[in-house]
C-alpha cells in the first residue's frame, strides 16, 4: 500500500514538473501593435514591453511607430499590418462614424494637450504663463499657431477650448497643421509660428531649445475636465475580437498593467522612459511634464459613455452624424465604465 502510494505521488510530480516546464517552454505570442511616436499621450504604450508586461501576459509585443498621424494607425488595423492600435479618440471615431468595423477596448490616456508659446508672442500677448487659464487661451488670439492635421484629435479639442473661452479658431486665429511633429519645433523656432499645440512630450523639446514657454499644459493639470475627454483610445478590427478573444483578453491585461504602473509607480516607470524614449530631453523639461502627470492616465481600461458623448459633441460634423454609431456596440463590454 505505501509503495503504491509513493509510486502514485512520483507520477503526481512527474506530471506537474511536465506541465511545468511545457508552460515554461511556450513562447510569448507575437503580436504588432501600432502607436503614436513617444510622448505622454502613448506611455502606457511603451511602458508595456519596458516593463515586460507583454511577456508577462504571453505577449510579445512589437510596436510599431506612426508618428503623429491617427489615420496611418487607423489604416494599419484596418489593413491587418497590426493587430491592435491606439489613436486619437476622435479619429477613431471618425472612422467607425465613416463604416469601419471596428472595437474600442479602452483608453489610455486622458487629456495630455500642451501649448508652447514663442517668448516674443508671449511678452506680446502681455500674459504671464501662470494667469488663470482662461485668460491663456484668449491670449492665443491673432496668432499663428502649428498644430496637428485638420480633423485630428488635437486640433479637435484645441478648437473647442478657444471656443470655449471666446476665440474663433476660424477667424481670431490661423491653425496651421502638420503632420510631422517636428515641423512644429523648428517652425517656432524659425517664426512661422507664434505658438505651437499638441500632446504633451512633444512640444516640450521647444522650451529645451530656449524657443519659447509652455502657456499651458493638460498633463499637469492645467484645463479641468477628467475621464469624459480622453485622447487616446485601444482599437481592433471586429472579426479580432471575435475570433481572438484570448489576444483581446491578454492585451488589455498588459496595458492594465502599464496603467497601474504609470499611476502607482509613476516616478520609477517615467525614469524607464526617459532612459530609452526620451534620452535627450533637457532633465529639468521632462521633470516638468512627467513628474506632475500621474494624474493624466485614466482609472481604468475603460472607455465611458461621457467620453463618448463628448466627442461626438463637439465633432465638426456635429452629433447628429454619429446617429448610427452606438456605443455600446463599438465599445468592447469589459472597456464601457460602470
Amino acid at each position: 500500500m505505501i509503495s503504491t502510494r509513493i509510486a502514485g505521488l512520483a507520477v503526481t510530480a512527474m506530471l506537474m514538473t511536465a506541465t511545468i516546464a511545457t508552460a515554461q517552454s511556450v513562447e510569448p505570442t507575437p503580436l504588432k501593435t501600432i502607436s503614436s511616436l513617444p510622448s505622454g499621450l502613448s506611455a502606457i504604450t511603451y511602458t508595456v514591453p519596458l516593463r515586460g508586461y507583454d511577456k508577462a501576459h504571453g505577449l510579445a509585443l512589437d510596436i510599431a511607430q506612426s508618428g503623429g498621424s491617427s489615420s496611418l494607425q487607423i489604416d494599419a488595423v484596418l489593413g491587418g499590418s497590426a493587430v491592435f492600435g491606439h489613436p486619437g479618440t476622435a479619429t477613431a471615431l471618425q472612422a467607425i462614424r465613416e463604416g469601419a468595423d471596428l472595437k474600442i477596448l479602452g483608453a489610455i490616456a486622458k487629456n495630455q494637450i500642451v501649448g508652447v508659446v514663442s517668448n516674443d508672442a508671449l511678452k506680446k500677448a502681455g500674459i504671464l504663463p501662470t494667469a488663470p487659464i482662461g485668460e491663456r487661451f484668449k491670449a492665443l488670439k491673432g496668432m499663428t499657431i502649428g498644430t496637428n492635421p485638420v480633423g485630428s484629435t488635437y486640433t479637435q479639442i484645441l478648437r473647442y477650448y478657444l471656443k470655449e473661452n471666446g476665440v474663433d479658431p476660424d477667424n481670431d486665429v490661423r491653425l496651421v497643421g502638420m503632420a510631422d511633429s517636428s515641423a512644429l519645433i523648428s517652425g517656432i523656432e524659425q517664426g512661422r509660428f507664434d505658438a505651437i499645440v499638441s500632446a504633451s512630450g512633444v512640444v516640450e523639446e521647444a522650451v529645451a531649445l530656449g524657443a519659447g514657454q509652455v502657456l499651458f499644459s493638460g498633463a499637469r493639470g492645467d484645463i479641468p475636465g477628467g475621464e469624459s475627454n480622453v485622447v487616446a483610445v485601444i482599437i481592433a478590427r471586429s472579426d479580432t475580437v471575435q475570433n481572438h478573444p484570448d489576444w483581446v483578453k491578454a492585451y488589455r491585461a498588459a496595458m492594465s498593467d502599464g496603467l497601474k504602473a504609470v499611476r502607482e509607480d509613476h516616478a520609477e516607470t517615467g525614469r524607464l522612459l526617459k532612459e530609452k524614449y526620451f534620452a535627450k530631453m533637457d532633465p529639468k523639461v521632462w521633470g516638468e511634464l512627467w513628474d506632475n502627470s500621474a494624474e493624466a492616465f485614466p482609472e481604468e481600461l475603460t472607455f465611458g459613455k461621457s467620453a463618448f458623448d463628448f466627442w461626438t459633441g463637439i465633432d465638426p460634423k456635429g452629433p447628429a452624424s454619429f446617429s448610427s454609431v452606438d456605443y455600446a456596440t463599438i465599445t468592447l463590454p469589459e472597456a464601457q465604465a460602470k
